[in-house]
């Protein structure tokens, strides 16, 4: 009797792990066949998707993906609703500067970009397991303002709501994307560096490295001589102060002219004065601006009624090379 109580014992128990594994496969199934729905961001960051849009193309389209979990596809056609995102911009504000406002990521102005549709359809049993969703930017508007180099641009997107019972992912249901420049001599995603190399004055040597960034299709700007400029957040009166704009022309002959308050001259000098990508015997092409110029730097603004006035003027021959 004893031994059929034991033995009744076992078979319950076993009866019992038998129903929890049942449930957890269940739990495990639904885990992995569940279709969530999630707006695609990079790996390693908070919900931020970047894009470059090269500003020799102009006005240029790139796209934002709705991405679809599970194991298996969709059986139906999934209708998204989006709208903007009101949550993600202000914690990456927070996360990456603080109280320092003045570098504060801001939303795109929709004079850049055409408006996101509120509707998308993530058709059923899809070839593949997303869907794009066109994203068209201006980098440049009509009236000459154009997207800058310093500024961090975001379109925030949110999943509002899902057909058919659908669940969003909690933790990818909304994306900041972002939008950022570059042409064929620098980029703004990743600040470029060109080693440098020269003179000043004939005399002083340059080396180290310096920043290029963007402005449009065919400039960049750069700081002159041996200024130092921030990787990141330059201060605008300081890039106002250091600055010049370099052009590339179709002949690959180059313009130097002032950004903001410097005094530059072109100087003539033989080698100079060009850009130039040099294929060397690895195979590996080396871009090359080659400048020859002199500048001076205001010390005070000029009034109403008093001219500007003006720091010693800098001869500078440089070279530098895109790393």
């Amino acid at each position: 009797m004893k031994s059929l109580k034991i033995s009744l014992n076992i078979l319950i128990s076993l009866a019992l792990l038998t129903a929890l594994s049942c449930n957890k496969d269940k739990d495990y199934d639904k885990e992995m066949y569940q279709n969530y729905i999630y707006l695609l961001s990079a790996s390693g960051t908070a919900n931020v998707y970047t894009e470059a849009y090269h500003l020799k193309d102009g006005e240029s389209t790139k796209y934002l993906s709705i991405g679809i979990g599970g194991s298996n596809p969709n059986p139906d056609a999934i209708t998204v609703t989006l709208e903007e995102d009101t949550v993600l911009l202000p914690k990456y504000n927070k996360n990456n500067f603080d109280i320092d406002s003045a570098s504060f990521a801001k939303i795109l102005r929709p004079e850049f970009y055409d408006a996101l549709p509120t509707t998308v359809t993530i058709p059923a049993n899809p070839e593949t397991p997303y869907v794009q969703v066109p994203v068209t930017v201006r980098p440049e508007l009509p009236s000459g303002e154009r997207l800058s180099p310093d500024t961090i641009y975001m379109i925030p997107v949110a999943i509002k709501s899902l057909s058919g019972g659908y669940q969003a992912n909690p933790d990818k249901f909304n994306v900041l994307y972002r939008v950022t420049i570059d042409n064929d001599y620098a980029e703004q995603q990743n600040v470029t560096y060109y080693t440098k190399s020269g003179t000043i004055n004939g005399t002083t040597g340059m080396s180290g490295t310096k920043i290029v960034r963007p402005l449009t299709a065919n400039t960049v700007r750069m700081y002159v001589g041996n200024e130092t400029e921030a990787a990141s957040r330059p201060d605008p009166a300081t890039v106002n102060k250091y600055s010049i704009i370099v052009r590339v022309n179709p002949d690959q002959s180059i313009t130097v002219l002032p950004y903001g308050t410097v005094d530059i001259d072109m100087l003539p000098e033989v080698g100079y004065n060009k850009y130039a990508e040099e294929v060397q015997e690895s195979g590996l092409i080396r871009k090359r601006f080659y400048l020859s110029y002199r500048y001076r730097l205001q010390n005070t603004a000029g009034t109403e009624t008093s001219d500007p006035t003006w720091g010693a003027w800098y001869t500078v021959r440089e070279t530098l090379t895109r790393n």
